[in-house]
């Protein structure tokens, strides 16, 4: 029986840190968040859902919109600048040939599906972005329901990530090449964890 992998995408499938931290804290100096100004404050949003870190630290709904907006607008102008990490597009042709592949993103949907093109990656049977679903628990619940298999996977890079895929009762995979380091990621407990994305397959043939 085919497993359903969900997919991280900013960390996961893309190197894409630098970009979004950098137009993330400018967009958050926009809104008057002079706060988030260091690496070390950008990615302890990330120690739990992102949406849930910015609403802690006193961000409106409507201030978050108009930083994803930003966000949008400078992702899809950077996208040049972005690249796939190392063995992920080999790693993603090879997992679709006996699975479900979805991404299930904080980043807006039309910024991935726009990259993913741009790399001629359409392997994917669904793209989920904060745009559809700001908890990416309530997407992968989705996922279930719309999928019927035996085997759920989520893939992430961060502990927000592992948060919340444990929370949606499914299996965790934490990869050591996205935004947080392997030993903090190793705190969250994930399932697996792996350091290299062609290990995701040795993963399903255990």
């Amino acid at each position: 029986m085919k497993n359903v992998l969900i997919f991280d995408y900013d960390g996961v499938i893309v190197d894409s840190l630098e970009i979004f931290m950098e137009n993330f804290i400018e967009a958050c100096k926009r809104e008057g968040f002079q706060n988030i100004a260091s690496k070390k404050e950008f990615l302890k949003l990330f120690e739990k859902n992102m949406y849930e870190s910015m609403f802690e630290i006193g961000m409106s709904k409507e201030q978050i919109l108009r930083i994803v907006n930003f966000m949008k607008i400078r992702l899809i102008e950077n996208q040049n600048k972005l690249s796939l990490f190392p063995g992920i597009k080999e790693t993603i042709e090879n997992l679709s040939k006996n699975n479900i592949l979805v991404i299930v993103t904080s980043n807006e949907t039309s910024v991935v599906e726009n990259f993913l093109k741009s790399k001629e990656i359409n392997k994917f049977n669904e793209i989920m972005g904060s745009d559809k679903e700001a908890s990416k628990i309530a997407k992968i619940n989705k996922i279930k329901t719309d999928f019927k298999v035996e085997n759920y996977y989520y893939i992430g890079d961060t502990i927000g990530d592992i948060i919340e895929g444990k929370h949606a009762d499914v299996k965790t995979v934490g990869v050591s090449w996205g935004w947080h380091q392997e030993n903090k990621l190793t705190r969250a407990e994930p399932d697996f964890l792996i350091t290299k994305p062609n290990d995701l397959l040795k993963i399903l043939n255990e």
